[in-house]
């Protein structure tokens, strides 16, 4: 009976630490800017050189904190943000439904290459997109969220479905950015109205 016991007890404890796992698994900590311009750190000092900003609401991934600072993963290299002005939040790994799509009409859309000075090579989700020719448009997230699928119409007709991989200091408000890979296209391109479709 003792035995049987002993069995039945491991197995139980076994499917809790599984049932753990998978929950640990399905959970992932961000770290989520809680003021409109949260300036992205290469140490966790004011001093230390500025990387980037953080959009309110926009988040980053989270790894530690370190006093009063967050680490987080930035394009692909760690960095810091300010604990003041931001928080830890838990999401699940599994998708949400997110309804229907959104339209925004009357969008300026520009064109870029991976070439432009100033490109780099990594997006603001931490795409490397010169060594992977993915289909990408740059955004203000306060508008579209990054990750989101977008479809570009112009005239009508669709134009190409992208994902919301990227930033610039330039895209505010109803703009994006077309990233191509031909600069004779981008400048074919030029600035465009286009209407958009996102989710």
């Amino acid at each position: 009976m003792k035995r049987i016991l002993a069995s039945v007890l491991a197995v139980l404890l076994a499917l809790s630490s599984f049932a753990g796992l998978q929950a640990e698994a399905a959970a992932k900590k961000n770290v989520k800017s809680s003021v409109d311009s949260l300036v992205v750190r290469q140490k966790a000092t004011t001093s230390s050189k500025k990387l980037g900003l953080l959009y309110k609401n926009q988040t980053l991934p989270y790894k530690a904190k370190t006093g009063n600072w967050y680490k987080v993963s930035y394009k692909g290299k760690t960095a810091y943000l300010s604990a003041r002005y931001s928080k830890v939040v838990t999401s699940s790994s599994k998708k949400q439904s997110t309804g229907g799509w959104k339209t925004l009409t009357n969008v300026s859309a520009t064109a870029y290459t991976p070439y432009d000075p100033g490109s780099g090579n990594l997006t603001a989700i931490g795409w490397n997109i010169k060594s992977s020719k993915k289909k990408v448009v740059a955004v203000d997230p306060r508008v579209i969220p990054l990750r989101s699928t977008v479809k570009v119409y112009y005239k009508g007709k669709l134009k190409g479905t992208y994902t919301a991989a990227d930033t610039g200091g330039a895209i505010k408000g109803k703009k994006l950015d077309i990233l191509y890979y031909s600069r004779s296209e981008a400048f074919d391109w030029g600035r465009r109205n286009v209407t958009v479709k996102f989710k």
